[in-house]
């Protein structure tokens, strides 16, 4: 299945279905919480990849020349620099599976369950376009290889070496609540900050705190803050996996918050692999804790698969704990679905196949707003999102409610148009793909047509939420686009300009940061008129003149790339992205 949004990508294991034993060689010996870091001897000087493939190494450092010259192995480690990244993570996983373990199982359904080692995963590439005619999946650009091995004490540091002095700090966390929202925080701002000051109630978790300072370093642009992110990150991963151990009174949703903050650094940083790592804990989190069945109308479901054994949450404390938990669930499945789709690989969340998945929670609220409209909630709730699918009237208006929907169209529309073959032989089975299709299609552009116009004081997030809408609409249509003369062609470019239009009427260049799935919907966006630009140039009369259409097509490529260059110094993701755009045009 193709990538959309890159060339390489390492595939990590999904962890929502962990249920394949494999052991840690290099963790057999050691134990799951530590490390051997006796020197080697001057002989065994091999890499860890050479190690494992039983081949000759140069021990050249920082990589061996095996690992220069391998398509296959970007990372290339060495067992006497102390504890490897691969090392580091799989003691992460081990721990964090063994506490998620013991929380949702009752004892007499446990089992011995070891979560598959993510960097076992089958790498795959995917140069070429993301429109073509079977489907298209987001490109990721190549995993950056960079990872902190130091290792500080859960919640401080041993020493003021390391840390930023706590006035700066607490600057910088104000800045990033400022934009939190872009990176899936869904707390209640004002509430996490009176309580990280020390003004209300119980400090947030550890682990919520190290994950929000990690993303105030991070997001400093300044050289003296950033020198101390990798500090930071340590920390940040240290006290998430030992969070499940904590006895704060909000554990779990602090966990989750935790969680989605990791994923969303990761993958803006081009760490898929980490990136997704996290997403899946988040994911396990939300559906153990049974918070996809909020308000439930069926009290036999509520919990999942399980039942009983899985309600491991007490009930909220009053209207404003509840709307956080219901925000929680609705953020992790909106982050699942934009990067699952992104790559193409298989979503955590079997929401629409699964009756145990089947969400019943109520739409999301704006939880930052003045006066938190808690009468928008349904007494009881069931079937949120078929009923949604179904083309169904609900009380889902909210921003972060359209944002939910909006990648639910974006993730349903992509996995359809992937399962359509032009060979397809049974006549039933054609029949059905193409009443799914019009009703997807017929989905979507009421969504659209729904979302014109309101909101107007959220411009950034409407932004994502417009651009998620329209790229479903170019993701269903792919496979079709060949047709020249065909509707399909037509309706992707509409999608298109829709997207540019979008932004030329809102205020890019103030927003300052956004919503990192944005560089994989500017990516599908620029690929349309890359694929008409060409198809243009293929078929424009010898010695021609430039059409008006070929100068719109070059227009609408001008402003995504210029967009994309408006973010692209302050996200990794976006920088690569908009490089791999750049190419792809400047090589027609």
């Amino acid at each position: 299945m193709r990538s959309l949004i890159s060339t390489k990508y390492i595939s990590a294991g999904n962890m929502y279905c962990r249920l394949q034993a494999i052991a840690f060689p290099e963790m057999s010996q050691e134990g799951s919480s530590s490390f051997s870091f006796d020197l080697l001897s001057h002989k065994a000087k091999a890499c860890i990849n050479c190690r494992r493939r039983k081949i000759k190494c140069d021990g050249e450092r920082p990589k061996c020349g095996q690992c220069t010259r391998s398509m296959s192995f970007q990372d290339c480690e060495y067992a006497d620099d102390g504890p490897t990244r691969t090392q580091l993570l799989e003691e992460q996983i081990a721990i964090l599976e063994a506490r998620i373990e013991e929380l949702e199982k009752p004892k007499e359904l446990r089992s011995n369950l070891i979560l598959q080692n993510p960097y076992t995963g089958e790498r795959r590439s995917a140069s070429a376009p993301a429109l073509s005619r079977g489907g298209s999946f987001v490109h990721l650009p190549l995993p950056h290889s960079e990872f902190s091995s130091g290792i500080s004490s859960p919640v401080t540091p041993s020493s003021s070496e390391g840390t930023i002095p706590l006035v700066e700090l607490e600057t910088l966390v104000h800045n990033f609540l400022r934009h939190s929202s872009q990176f899936g925080f869904f707390l209640n701002v004002n509430n996490f900050t009176e309580a990280a000051m020390g003004r209300s109630g119980q400090r947030p978790a550890s682990a919520l705190l190290d994950a929000v300072n990690l993303w105030a370093v991070h997001l400093s642009g300044s050289d003296d803050f950033t020198a101390y992110e990798s500090s930071y990150l340590s920390r940040a991963l240290r006290t998430a996996v030992e969070a499940l151990s904590s006895t704060h009174f909000n554990t779990v949703l602090h966990s989750i918050q935790a969680e989605v903050l990791l994923s969303q650094y990761f993958l803006r940083n081009t760490r898929f692999l980490e990136g997704k790592y996290h997403l899946s804990a988040a994911v396990s989190l939300v559906l153990s804790s049974g918070l996809h069945r909020i308000r439930s109308a069926d009290s036999y479901a509520v919990g999942g698969p399980l039942g009983p054994a899985f309600q491991i949450l007490p009930p909220p404390r009053d209207a404003l704990d509840e709307a956080e938990r219901i925000n929680a669930f609705w953020t992790v499945l909106t982050l699942n679905n934009c990067w699952t789709t992104a790559d193409g690989s298989p979503s955590n969340i079997s929401y629409t196949t699964v009756p145990d998945a089947r969400i019943d929670t109520p739409w999301p609220l704006d939880i930052d707003v003045p006066v938190l409209p808690i009468q928008v909630l349904p007494e009881s709730s069931i079937g949120t999102v078929t009923t949604f699918l179904a083309n169904l009237p609900d009380n889902g208006l909210s921003v972060a409610a359209l944002r939910a929907k909006a990648a639910i169209l974006f993730e349903q529309a992509s996995r359809l148009a992937s399962s359509y073959r032009p060979n397809m032989g049974d006549h039933n089975q054609l029949n059905q793909f193409y009443v799914s299709f019009n009703a997807m299609d017929h989905l979507i552009e009421g969504f659209k047509g729904s979302i014109t116009g309101v909101h107007l004081h959220s411009p950034r997030e409407m932004l994502v939420i417009h651009s998620l809408a329209q790229v479903a609409t170019i993701q269903l249509h792919n496979p079709f686009v060949i047709d020249v003369v065909g509707t399909s062609r037509l309706r992707v470019l509409d999608a298109a300009r829709a997207v540019v239009a979008h932004l030329t009427q809102v205020p890019v260049n103030e927003f300052v940061y956004i919503d990192p799935i944005m560089g994989t919907l500017l990516m599908a966006t620029c690929q349309v008129f890359v694929a008409e630009l060409s198809r243009f140039r293929r078929h424009r009369v010898l010695n021609g003149g430039v059409s008006h259409e070929e100068r719109s097509l070059v227009d609408g490529i001008d402003t995504v790339l210029a967009v994309m260059n408006v973010f692209a110094p302050n996200c990794r993701l976006m920088d690569s992205q908009l490089l791999t755009m750049q190419q792809l045009y400047h090589g027609l």
